[in-house]
């Protein structure tokens, strides 16, 4: 009998671990490593999933801009990697900022051809309790 007692005391606990609800800044930074696998995966419905039907850039391009870019992007660079550090997360009610140390490889085999460092400010806003990506800015 103290067997099934404790048996339930660590169900019950380890249920209730599970159903914690996380915060906004993990929900942001689980956003933004979803843009990272997409990215690396060439996975253009993950990635743009995560973007703002009003998004915009510091080269002025809108949503469907990003799109095409992202696509002719993943057509130049057969393998990428990114890899992303230090992101601090400012949160405002809906809205966030992220800023981020982010390095960026590509190649068309194995070793990379191409690599850069980039500090990168993502905003963010929160719609129907979803973090989207709504600016860039590098």
């Amino acid at each position: 009998m103290t067997r099934y007692i404790l048996f339930f005391v660590f169900l019950s606990f380890f249920l209730s671990a599970c159903n914690e609800k996380k915060t906004d800044k993990e929900l942001i930074q689980e956003q933004i490593e979803v843009l990272q696998t997409a990215i690396e995966e060439h996975d253009r419905g993950d990635f743009m999933a995560v973007i703002d039907e009003q998004y915009s850039d510091k080269l002025n391009d809108s949503r469907s801009l990003l799109q095409k870019r992202l696509m002719l992007f993943f057509y130049r660079y057969k393998d990428i990697s990114v890899y992303v550090s230090g992101t601090e997360i400012d949160l405002q009610q809906i809205r966030a900022e992220a800023y981020s140390q982010v390095i960026l490889t590509g190649g068309s085999s194995l070793i990379p051809d191409n690599a850069r460092h980039y500090e990168v400010k993502s905003c963010w806003k929160k719609v129907d309790d979803e973090w989207l990506l709504s600016c860039l800015d590098w």
